[in-house]
């Protein structure tokens, strides 16, 4: 009886380990589904406006990053890899975070616009030493803090990361799974210095401005050398910069939102 009941445990061991091998060989071509669509998906939710900030924890973006790759695997977007060579899968895998990267990169750039024009305007008008708190891990100035939070507001309040999911779904016809020279990086290269020289062209008139300004506290000094200009010139900068801002922020902002769909290109 004892070797009864010894074989039939080691009859039920065997098939017990045969199920979990069957089992594990169905789950195994999933996860790597899985797997591919967390690696395009991560550096674009770790990058996107709103979600990716750093006052966000990174356990909080790591669970939305899950959700959304869970809930764009049950769809059938992505076909299921072949796992028959594993530095296939690799190179798969290497791909999808490049594009990954490249697609995040462009997207996080909507809001570095509103960030290096709201430096150039602390340059401009003397705030560049009032810092104020950052969406990055460095502290910024005081008026891009606040054009950064504010586009990022308006970003999440116009569903754009809504938008950007669902074009990242629709975008898996034109980039396929693994296919690199699909993306285009003369367009990507093209964006970039195209959402430079749009933040430059925001803060232009402040520039403007302060040019304006400093010629004629160059003739005023000039004119009257015992007049220390610095004393007035500074503040009456600081004071007419923050009037100037304060009645243009709402049409800057205004003119930025309609332009960062064709700034990022692939929404």
């Amino acid at each position: 009886r004892r070797n009864h009941s010894k074989d039939q445990a080691v009859y039920y061991r065997r098939c017990l380990m045969a199920d979990l091998a069957s089992m594990a060989g169905q789950l195994a071509p999933l996860l790597a589904m899985f797997l591919l669509v967390v690696a395009r998906l991560s550096f674009v939710i770790f990058f996107m406006p709103g979600i990716g900030e750093q006052v966000v924890p990174v356990q909080l973006r790591l669970m939305i990053l899950l959700a959304i790759a869970m809930s764009m695997a049950s769809t059938g977007v992505v076909a299921i890899p072949s796992l028959a060579s594993l530095s296939g899968y690799g190179a798969l895998l290497l791909s999808e975070l490049t594009i990954g990267f490249c697609l995040g990169a462009v997207l996080r750039v909507s809001v570095w616009m509103l960030s290096i024009a709201g430096t150039i305007i602390s340059q401009s008008i003397g705030l560049s030493q009032l810092l104020g708190i950052a969406l990055e891990r460095e502290a910024q100035s005081l008026t891009g803090s606040m054009l950064s939070m504010a586009g990022t507001a308006i970003l999440l309040t116009a569903d754009f990361h809504l938008n950007a999911i669902a074009s990242l779904m629709r975008l898996y016809n034109d980039i396929p799974v693994g296919a690199l020279s699909a993306l285009d990086w003369d367009l990507l290269i093209e964006r970039s210095f195209s959402a430079v020289g749009f933040a430059v062209l925001l803060a232009w008139p402040f520039v403007a401005v302060n040019l304006l300004y400093n010629i004629c506290l160059g003739f005023i000094n000039k004119a009257l050398p015992q007049l220390m200009v610095a004393f007035v010139g500074a503040p009456l900068m600081i004071g007419g910069g923050t009037i100037l801002l304060a009645l243009s922020v709402v049409g800057l902002l205004v003119v930025w939102k309609d332009r960062v769909i064709q700034i990022v290109g692939w929404m």
